[in-house]
């Protein structure tokens, strides 16, 4: 691993971010990997976009040891344990819908609002533009996929899908909402906004339920309680601290 290119807190900082990034990545390799095996008629699209996140993983992976960090491993154990746990639920109750929402939907929406900023700064991390534009492009093929299966899946049944979002969103929201709130001092320690990233995971999770074919108005609806909670808490933070 190179030195460190920052100070220590940023270096931190930036451990604990890329820790989330490298293991929250093969974490959903794995739950693409547990989707395919539920339905083998998509098994081999599943198994595609297994190891394109596996590659994603190899890749913060390596421009981490490029920028002297250590990715936290810990810390991003301890945020995904609940969601690993969720998965794992989904998986044995042979829940394939429910995996596309928590991937598809909750994991992609967050790695979106956060990859998309990230390349504001990212020429400051070398090798880090490459690495991040090209995951947030496959992310974005990842998400078009699922809204469509699921559009299938779900056609002429609103009320169905929203039931499905509401069940798995009580949990999903809950951990991966939870990261969000426990990486924002890490965010803005680099020059990014926690609250703005939740922001945009918002708007971005409403669209995708209003792409799927949810009316404007309960997409916004149900989102708004979602995630409210945690633009309020980000909003009351104390200013970044600064080197």
């Amino acid at each position: 691993m190179n030195a460190p290119l920052h100070s220590p807190k940023t270096q931190a900082a930036l451990g604990r971010l890329m820790g989330l990034a490298v293991f929250g990545e093969r974490v959903a390799a794995r739950t693409y990997h547990l989707a395919g095996k539920l339905q083998p008629q998509h098994a081999e699209l599943m198994q595609k976009f297994s190891r394109m996140e596996a590659q994603h993983a190899a890749w913060f992976n390596q421009v981490s040891q490029d920028n002297g960090v250590l990715p936290d491993r810990a810390f991003a154990e301890a945020e995904l344990g609940y969601l690993v746990d969720q998965v794992d639920a989904h998986y044995a109750a042979g829940d394939f819908d429910a995996l596309l929402v928590v991937q598809g939907f909750i994991v992609e929406s967050l790695a979106i609002a956060t990859y998309q900023p990230f390349l504001s700064i990212a020429d400051q991390y070398p090798g880090a533009r490459e690495a991040f534009s090209r995951a947030l492009a496959e992310e974005h093929y990842h998400v078009d996929w699922v809204i469509r299966c699921l559009r299938l899946r779900f056609f002429d049944r609103e009320d169905a899908f929203v039931a499905l979002t509401q069940r798995v969103n009580v949990q999903g929201i809950d951990c991966v909402g939870g990261s969000m709130m426990n990486i924002a001092d890490a965010l803005d320690r680099i020059g990014l906004s926690g609250a703005d990233c939740a922001g945009a995971m918002m708007d971005g999770y409403t669209e995708l339920l209003e792409r799927v074919g949810v009316s404007e108005r309960e997409a916004t609806r149900n989102v708004v309680g979602l995630f409210m909670p945690l633009i309020r808490k980000y909003r009351q933070q104390q200013e970044p601290a600064h080197d």
